[in-house]
């Protein structure tokens, strides 16, 4: 038997209610759970972070980024460093001659020539320190926990 008509009822409640919701999936309560975590994991990093003067410890950072590119708006937590060999101790590096004088002052705070450890560097490369990868590693739990809490609040809204 053929169904002529279907009656829906709450379609349209249902349907400003889902758009509330991915409105206020930028909204405070949002932000404010995606605050938390990247802060959670730009502590941790730092207490990872490899340190010799303290510079890429010190330069961790977390932010909260929002875009309004169309077809929609996001958020994005970011946590990150700014100091130029951040990559490298996070992810290492393949054999390659470095520029002795950037290893100068290092090699004399630790008691070797720099040369010598450019040489080494040449031969094997740096071995990765996946300060921010450990971080992340440590605290994505807590984070999906985090984020979560706030979109329940969204939701229960």
């Amino acid at each position: 038997m053929p169904i002529d008509s279907v009656e829906v009822k709450g379609l349209v409640e249902a349907q400003q209610k889902v758009e509330q919701v991915l409105a206020d999936l930028q909204g405070e309560p949002f932000v404010e759970s995606l605050r938390d975590a990247v802060l959670l994991i730009s502590g941790d990093t730092k207490v990872l972070a490899p340190v010799d003067t303290g510079r890429l410890r010190a330069s961790v950072t977390p932010e909260i980024r929002e875009w309004t590119n169309q077809p929609g708006n996001g958020v994005l937590g970011v946590v990150g460093t700014v100091v130029k060999y951040g990559a490298a101790m996070e992810l290492g590096s393949k054999p390659h001659w470095p520029p002795i004088k950037a290893l100068e002052v290092w090699a004399r705070r630790h008691g070797t020539n720099a040369y010598v450890v450019a040489r080494a560097i040449a031969r094997k490369g740096t071995k990765p320190r996946r300060y921010f990868q450990g971080a992340f590693e440590q605290d994505k739990d807590r984070i999906i926990q985090m984020v979560g809490d706030g979109v329940a609040r969204i939701v229960a809204k």
